[in-house]
């Protein structure tokens, strides 16, 4: 399996991630979202660290199909993250519009807890 970019084939950047290609610089530092909630950018992606520790992978993804017979393409953003449960954790998925309602999403489930 081959992991998308954060790019198109063109090079520009996919309608979600256009505003985090460009307002975030590529490089090994972690912003702060939240507390001890960090968020690092690499080539396929966003990963979300808690002290250190991923707890979340933001990705961005495109659909491009039909609906009523016509041409539509859609983008959207996933998020992958990890759940307790009582039997152990699952990796639990998330799909939003963009990628601020992604990391509101992110910051809401995790917060700054420890």
């Amino acid at each position: 399996m081959t992991a998308p970019t954060l790019l198109r084939p063109t090079g520009a950047p996919l309608p979600a991630f256009s505003a985090v290609v460009e307002s975030i610089p590529y490089a090994p530092a972690k912003t702060t979202l939240q507390g001890e909630i960090t968020l690092s950018v690499t080539d396929t992606g966003l990963i979300v660290y808690r002290a250190n520790n991923p707890i979340a992978w933001i990705v961005s993804g495109y659909h491009k199909g039909q609906q009523d017979l016509q041409p539509k393409e859609c983008s959207f953003v996933d998020v992958s993250y990890f759940r307790q449960t009582q039997r152990g954790q699952n990796l639990e998925t998330a799909d939003f519009f963009t990628l601020q309602e992604a990391i509101e999403f992110i910051t809401d489930t995790f917060g700054g807890e420890s």
